[in-house]
């Protein structure tokens, strides 16, 4: 503890300025951190309501979207160059 505060000595700081310095570089970072949270937040909920979409168009048969086919004759490429 002798150390921090000599340290802290020689750059002519003091304990309270330290204090209120590490607050304020806490609150930014806090502050930042949650906006970014909830952009993330955000894209996975978009990314899991596409999902859902995408399930209710398989399980019901909806067309909103092309649907991708496979062709008999790439399965069958695919076998022979094995």
């Amino acid at each position: 503890m002798e150390n921090i505060i000599t340290l802290l000595q020689s750059f002519h700081l003091n304990i309270l300025e330290v204090i209120f310095t590490g607050i304020v570089v806490f609150i930014i970072g806090y502050q930042y951190g949650s906006q970014r949270v909830k952009k993330l937040t955000e894209k996975i909920y978009d990314l899991q309501k596409d999902v859902l979409d995408l399930n209710a168009e398989i399980l019901f048969g909806k067309t909103e979207t092309p649907v991708i086919e496979i062709k008999k004759e790439t399965l069958k490429t695919n076998k022979l160059a094995r």
